[in-house]
Order: C-alpha cells, then structure tokens, then sequence
C-alpha cells in the first residue's frame, strides 16, 4: 500500500464542477469507512442562475475499486444517492452521483444528477477535487498522513459540533468518535507489538 493509502474512516471533501461563471458548483463532504466500503455525507449545489440554485442533500453509497489494465493505475468508484433525511427517510431521491477518483482519492470526474425547480438537471464529466480546506473532524489513527502520522479526535470539533445545530454534521462526528473508541484496544495492543519489535530490534543490535 502506498503512503498515501486511505484505512479505516476518515473524512474527505470534493470540489466538483468547471469554475466557469454560471456553472453549478458541488461541495461534498463525506465520511469513507473503508472496511464496509461505505460512504455518508452531505452534498450541496449552488449556481448563480435565475432562479438560484440552493441544493442540499444528505447523501450515502459505496465506493469499489475499478481494476485496469497497465499502464493505467486503480481507480475509485464512488456512487451516492441522496435526499432529504438519507437512507432511511421516506424523503424521494433527489440526487444521483458517479465519481470517477484516482487511486489516492485527490482528484477525479463526476456525472451528477440533482432536483431542484421542479425538474431533474445533469451535469457530466465535471472535474473533481479534494477540498483541502474542508476539516470538519479529526479521526484518530485511520487517516495515514505523508509523513505517517495520526491525526486524533481532539475534544474541540466534538464540542464544534455539537454547538453547530447541523445534524448531519453532528452525526458524522459521533461516528468518527465511536468509531475511534472502539479502536483503543486495537492501537494499545498493536503499540505494545511495536515497542516489542523495537526492543527486539535494538537488543540486537
């Protein structure tokens, strides 16, 4: 696996559209549990038309990973569905997504289809990117950095949350945290095997 390799859950946000005056703009913000291969979150679609586009949505899925032949790399499939409420609300769907990622999960095209104003609108074959500026959590160790460092749950975007009134946001930083604390005893156990293996190491040499 390369360092870059995403484990376990963590956040990601996407920017996806052209850029172009006029055109919708999507924002994504997601949260990717690797091990099911699932995907929730939220979209949302503004476009500065007559009348304006104002389009939200809570958003879930999966994603797979699309095998190719060399000398093309992997890539990630990512398909949403979304509405008002998510999955389990008696909300109609409202927005269909197929994003297209390279195997690092930085950029990718999308074809997106959403209802507002009455009637369905598509847009196909938009680029996509990570919004490095979307942190709305920080998962414990399941997010693997360049350098190969953790980024832990800290009290403050629990608390952020909390304060914020966005539910959707509110439950996926709930998740990250249980999801975090069940993991305790994997990390503690995996860190002794470590500091075993560099005692070992060291005694050896």
């Amino acid at each position: 696996m390369s360092e870059n390799t995403r484990t376990g859950l963590f956040p990601a946000g996407y920017l996806i559209g052209t850029g172009m005056p006029g055109a919708p703009s999507l924002r994504l913000a997601l949260l990717v549990d690797t091990p099911e291969g699932s995907v929730v979150g939220t979209a949302t679609i503004g476009q500065a038309t007559n009348p304006p586009v104002d389009f939200h949505a809570d958003v879930w899925g999966n994603f797979t990973y699309l095998a190719l032949m060399p000398p093309v790399n992997t890539r990630i499939l990512v398909t949403l569905h979304g509405n008002d409420g998510g999955p389990n609300s008696n909300s109609i769907v409202t927005f269909r997504l197929h994003l297209v990622l390279e195997s690092d999960w930085q950029s990718g095209i999308a074809t997106y289809s959403f209802f507002a104003n009455g009637s369905w609108r598509e847009v196909e074959n938009v680029p996509a990117r990570i919004d490095r500026e979307f942190v709305p959590l920080e998962p414990g160790p399941v997010i693997v950095e360049p350098h190969g460092g953790p980024r832990p749950l800290y009290g403050a975007p629990i608390q952020q949350a909390a304060a914020s009134g966005d539910l959707a946001h509110m439950k996926t930083v709930a998740a990250a945290a249980k999801h975090q604390l069940q993991s305790r005893d994997e990390i503690a156990a995996a860190l002794v095997a470590l500091k075993t293996e560099i005692a070992r190491l060291e005694a050896g040499n």
